[in-house]
């Protein structure tokens, strides 16, 4: 994941990288980055399944945090791309062109 993290941070402004395990890590960006990074991801590195995109309330910081759960099945291995919105602007550009699961959540 390190290796995948340093070539991506080339291209795209990224925070900080969370692996959780060996296949499993989780990255913190801007939404501005999310669709470019969502199409670099499906198009140049394999992460071709939406596994799953949730939402949670962190109400002490007045903030949600989106979350984007893909997996590349040929490595295997599951990437979650992490969105803060503050409460006050908590909308987000729908991904269900790139992936029409995504219309399901």
């Amino acid at each position: 994941m390190q290796e995948l993290y340093h070539r991506l941070k080339r291209t795209f402004p990224l925070g900080e990288l969370t692996e959780q395990r060996p296949d499993l890590a989780f990255l913190t960006l801007d939404r501005e980055q999310l669709r470019p990074l969502l199409l670099h991801l499906r198009d140049q590195e394999g992460f071709t399944h939406l596994v799953l995109l949730t939402a949670i309330d962190w109400i002490e910081d007045d903030s949600f945090q989106l979350t984007y759960l893909l997996s590349d099945r040929t490595a295997p291995c599951d990437l979650g791309l992490r969105v803060m919105l503050p409460r006050k602007q908590a909308s987000m550009e729908s991904i269900h062109d790139i992936w029409p699961t995504a219309a399901t959540y």
